[in-house]
């Protein structure tokens, strides 16, 4: 694929003298100058925006195509993130050439997009289609690329990354970041928050570690590489997250960051995978005691302890970087937080729920789980009903001013929250295997239902 040269040197013309006064050159000189260290670059894109990607990239007649994103950028302790907000397509009629192997384009239509992204912060990613199945970038690609994103390096002054992505017939996907000295630099993985969870890596791991060996049997070498690539927080410490936590550093994921400000008491003794009576004395963080639990393992699992509220800065960034998120709070309000944090950040997020309601003296009404599945961009936990606004507010409220919260609830405004209810290890197994079932159905599609079919699975044992 190639842009025509003197367009993008129009381009990038045009930016420079709005840019350039006395004493600028050195300045942007400088703040361009590449970084002793080379930091990794990753990308994220919702299924929605692939969908009109692929519409646009590969309408049938076999022949290339280009289109934009603008992306949000997170930075994270080992890698730089590209989320992508919007997609940008060139209409193929504005195509001056559109063949097998080459289409060139007018640069015009991006000027306005520059302009957005520059005011924003935002980065700037270029799609174009291989039809024929090329899994490489061309000669042609490269001196496109370099041309093109020198124009954007005009506008955008800043040292975020920008990037280049190609996407085959077949749908698979390669790209790289381009600096501003126009040196290329792969880019570590792009992960497709669809129905199904694609993660597309520059590499994978070699041999298959023989505590992994029996995954592999199951679910073939490329799946278990793949959750040896992840990294996955777990919001919420304590029953079902305990048993999350375990499955998932025995199935081998590369890092786990766990999310809870909270510390181990003998009342949840019934319930946490791992903890003693010895840390629930020494009043130990949860987190602290999972980690070391999952350290006893010896399999590889990195762990990140956040003995932080969610809302919280440091909560945030962590999570930011993670490929996958999980839920395993009882509380309204963190899970349309979490939700609504998954979604910025463009994160696979996988919901757990645990229902349990007894009359007191014995009589059981209702044992049920569930596992909610919610893609970014696509429907809501508020919007399934799983979680209420009201209710959220209501334990908001609870936790930051209980004197309000008492008198309202007193005179009936608002609806009451449960301090304690009842929790049964076996049943908190029960929802961590369902909900981690859930994530290996996303990377490995395996149930004779596709899964479009199943944005939550529900299990009542009553």
């Amino acid at each position: 694929m190639v842009a025509a040269p003197n367009e993008a040197s129009a381009l990038a013309a045009r930016r420079r003298r709005r840019l350039e006064s006395p004493g600028t050159r050195g300045r942007l000189a400088r703040a361009r100058a590449p970084e002793m260290t080379t930091r990794r670059t990753r990308l994220r894109i919702a299924g929605l925006h692939m969908a009109e990607l692929r519409s646009h990239l590969f309408p049938g007649d076999d022949r290339e195509a280009v289109a934009f994103a603008l992306c949000g950028r997170h930075r994270g302790r080992e890698a730089d993130v590209l989320l992508v907000q919007e997609v940008l397509p060139i209409p193929h009629a504005d195509c001056r050439v559109r063949e097998r192997d080459r289409v060139t384009w007018s640069t015009d239509a991006l000027e306005g997009a520059l302009s957005r992204a520059a005011s924003s912060g935002l980065g700037v990613v270029k799609f174009h289609s291989h039809p024929r199945g090329c899994a490489r970038f061309s000669e042609l690609d490269d001196r496109s690329d370099r041309d093109l994103f020198e124009s954007v390096y005009g506008w955008i002054d800043d040292e975020g990354p920008h990037a280049s992505v190609v996407i085959t017939a077949d749908g698979f996907m390669f790209g790289r970041t381009i600096d501003s000295e126009g040196g290329f630099e792969p880019l570590d993985r792009i992960l497709l928050a669809d129905d199904d969870i694609e993660l597309h890596a520059q590499r994978f791991e070699g041999m298959i570690p023989a505590h992994a060996e029996r995954h592999a049997q199951l679910f073939g070498e490329r799946t278990t590489n793949v959750l040896r690539r992840l990294s996955v927080g777990v919001v919420g410490c304590s029953g079902t997250g305990s048993f999350v936590i375990e499955m998932l550093a025995r199935l081998g994921v590369r890092e786990l960051v766990l999310v809870d400000p909270d510390r181990v008491e003998y009342r949840n003794l019934n319930r946490i995978v791992g903890a003693t009576s010895v840390d629930a004395a020494l009043n130990k963080l949860k987190v602290d005691v999972l980690g070391a639990q999952v350290a006893r393992m010896g399999l590889g699992t990195r762990v990140l302890p956040v003995p932080f509220e969610l809302a919280s800065r440091e909560a945030v960034q962590a999570l930011g970087g993670c490929d996958v998120v999980f839920g395993c709070m009882d509380s309204h309000a963190g899970r349309l937080a979490l939700n609504r944090l998954a979604a910025f950040y463009v994160q696979p997020y996988f919901d757990c729920g645990v229902g349990l309601r007894g009359d007191g003296t014995g009589g059981v009404e209702d044992v049920a789980v569930a596992s909610h599945y919610v893609q970014p961009g696509r429907s809501t936990l508020l919007g399934r009903g799983v979680v209420r606004q009201q209710r959220a507010e209501a334990e908001a409220m609870a936790r930051a001013d209980p004197d309000r919260y008492r008198a309202l609830r007193s005179e009936k405004y608002i609806e009451g929250v449960e301090v304690d209810s009842p929790a049964v290890v076996s049943i908190n197994a029960l929802a961590a295997s369902l909900v981690v079932n859930e994530l290996l159905a996303r990377l490995h599609p395996f149930r004779l239902e596709p899964n479009d079919r199943a944005a939550s699975v529900r299990l009542n044992v009553v």
